[in-house]
């Protein structure tokens, strides 16, 4: 039953992101792995905060039809590189129970992301210039999410009592 749960709000997650919210989207799912959800969430926390370019903006804790989940956003702080790009914020959402349960990441505005520098530099110094920098910002966003999505690992690894790879499934 909760299995089909998890797979229903993935299934609408994953559609409302298709539809317009424009983020780079990563999702696993992870059974059997009898984990305390709760410190891997306070851990996740807090390798947020300890990016120093991040702010945590929101944590939201609660159950959709019947499945508990937590999620917290952190924002990007510096003004400049927010105009320009690289990442904007990034998303960390835990949905399930212990022996069941998926971890979203969701890491900037991708399009904007994308768009902006380009606008900025081609403005400045050319087509050619600003397509290097969208290329770069782009990169990098996706190098934090990289970067984030291994700590998660790790931190999963270290707070499951019975962890293997074959317990985990990866949605892209």
């Amino acid at each position: 039953m909760v299995g089909l749960r998890c797979k229903t709000i993935l299934f609408m997650r994953c559609f409302l992101i298709f539809l317009g919210c424009f983020m780079m989207p990563f999702v696993r799912r992870y059974k059997g792995l009898n984990t305390d959800l709760d410190a891997l969430y306070k851990d996740v926390v807090k390798e947020l905060q300890n990016e120093k370019e991040l702010n945590i903006g929101k944590e939201l804790k609660g159950d959709v039809n019947g499945v508990p989940f937590m999620s917290v956003t952190a924002n990007r702080v510096s003004i400049p590189k927010l105009v320009t790009g690289t990442l904007r914020e990034v998303t960390v959402t835990i949905t399930g129970e212990s022996s069941d349960y998926l971890i979203e990441m969701h890491t900037g505005e991708w399009f904007s992301n994308l768009a902006m520098p380009y606008m900025g530099a081609a403005i400045l110094v050319g087509p050619l210039a600003g397509l290097a920098a969208a290329g770069t910002t782009g990169l990098m966003a996706a190098n934090y999410g990289r970067k984030l999505k291994n700590r998660i690992k790790e931190l999963v690894k270290l707070h499951s009592k019975e962890y293997s790879d074959d317990k985990v499934e990866t949605f892209i």
